[in-house]
């Protein structure tokens, strides 16, 4: 590509405004040929669509132009936190400010933007502020671009906005007004760099034990139905991600229902997977998908995160259908009341008893991994726990297997026994290691012969 021959002009400019346009007008205009401009143009799009690569081609040709030809070098703070160049390339062709605060760390986990306030983020599960607070204009403005990146529709007769950035693998939210009193957009992407147990148990903040990973392990491999709870931000996708890349992509079938595609796990495991969503502006309601899910003959299925009663009711109806693993997430602090939460939103959506209800969900869920964090960042397993049928009191109890010390931050077992025929399901029908059961004395089973 070649570089347009100008000479050297003194430029001053009266305010940040004029910078911009200034920088609109030499990349608007830029390229002595046909070719060179449909080249320029394609990269100006992509940067609009949050593509780094073209925002750091921008970026160099703005510091030639200013600093080479208009000799005028850009010194003022455009947005904070990033040069003069980077700022003047987000605020014109990128995305503004959040493009500034994702600048900022691989670890920016959220950002929250709202007119007239100042920016949030969490960086490795810690919320912290920026000292800038976006006006109104800039914040509907750049509502306008991940509404155009996200290819969806968002306006005051749609006001609520929930999409999908894929560049930053992220998950988009917007509300403007009449639904929230000033327009807002909240961005939350995966910040970890690879999935899997072993990535967890030895980052700085590890998730969890040897132990605990084992068991983990253990509840894959054995076809296991296991609930993930915790409250949010605690970790629950990236951990129900970790468990199904121990999958077989040669042998398991995976199908996922999420309200909003999220975890896209069909990019990072090679197996067969189906990934459904719901769609109510055309129809597609949550009792459709449930349908389709059933009909896919998949060996697991996972639902995203129990909200509603009807995606707790099929979360239970999928537990019991036979030798499928089923595997879901709750919001739920405690896990020792998470089963009577899920009991509630079951009996919501048509349950006849408590009693009968609660016996489906003993058959239904095997185990509950808990998930907790701190306010340094730390997440991390806090307790699993396994279900029982309670005969005495004729309903289901949450009995811990291993709890994490509050003070110490070590690992208890209980010296609770799986039941039998619990672990004959998993090794027999499922893969689990008979010998890791026995080695983490949570069965005193002896090989079949």
């Amino acid at each position: 590509m070649k570089i347009l021959n100008h000479p050297p002009i003194a430029v001053s400019f009266e305010n940040v405004e004029e910078i911009k346009q200034a920088a609109r007008d030499y990349l608007n205009h830029f390229g002595n040929t046909k070719e060179e401009k449909l080249e320029m143009q394609r990269i100006l799009t992509l940067a609009e669509q949050g593509d780094r690569d073209s925002h750091n081609h921008i970026i160099l040709r703005l510091q030639h132009y200013f600093e080479e030809i208009v000799k005028r070098p850009v010194t003022e703070e455009i947005l904070p936190h990033v040069n003069g160049y980077e700022g003047l390339t987000f605020a014109t062709y990128g995305w503004g400010i959040l493009d500034a605060v994702l600048h900022l760390s691989p670890w920016v986990e959220e950002v929250r933007i709202s007119a007239n306030r100042n920016v949030a983020y969490m960086e490795q599960g810690v919320k912290k502020f920026l000292s800038y607070k976006p006006g109104w204009r800039e914040v509907e403005t750049l509502q306008q671009k991940l509404t155009n990146t996200a290819g969806l529709s968002f306006n005051e007769k749609k006001p609520r906005l929930s999409g999908y950035l894929d560049s930053l693998k992220a998950r988009l939210t917007m509300f403007t007004f009449p639904y929230s009193r000033v327009p807002t957009i909240l961005v939350r992407r995966f910040t970890t760099p690879s999935f899997s147990l072993d990535n967890l148990r030895t980052q700085a903040f590890p998730t969890f034990d040897q132990k605990v990973q084992m068991l983990i392990e253990q509840q894959v491999y054995g076809r296991a139905n296991v609930l993930v709870i915790g409250p949010m931000a605690a970790g629950k996708t990236t951990l129900m991600l970790c468990m199904l890349k121990l999958k077989d992509p040669l042998t398991e079938y995976i199908t996922i229902f999420e309200s909003e595609h999220e975890m896209r796990f069909g990019d990072v495991w090679p197996g067969e997977v189906i990934e459904l969503q719901n769609v109510e502006e055309i129809g597609i309601d949550l009792a459709h998908c449930f349908k389709d899910m059933y009909r896919s003959t998949a060996n697991t299925i996972l639902i995203g995160e129990i909200r509603e009663p009807i995606e707790a009711y099929h979360f239970i109806n999928a537990g019991v259908r036979g030798t499928d693993a089923t595997i879901g997430a709750m919001h739920e602090r405690f896990p020792h009341k998470a089963l009577q939460d899920l009991t509630d939103l079951v009996y919501q959506y048509g349950g006849r008893s408590i009693e009968l209800t609660q016996e489906r969900i003993s058959r239904a869920v095997n185990f509950v991994n808990s998930l907790t964090y701190r306010n340094n960042g730390h997440r991390f397993i806090d307790a699993i726990h396994v279900t029982q049928w309670n005969d005495m009191f004729h309903r289901v109890d949450s009995v811990p297997l291993v709890v994490r010390h509050t003070a110490t931050g070590e690992y208890e077992w209980t010296g609770k026994k799986l039941d039998s025929h619990l672990t004959e399901y998993m090794c027999y029908v499922g893969k689990a290691d008979l010998d890791v059961l026995r080695e983490l004395r949570l069965t005193d089973l002896g090989r079949q012969l």
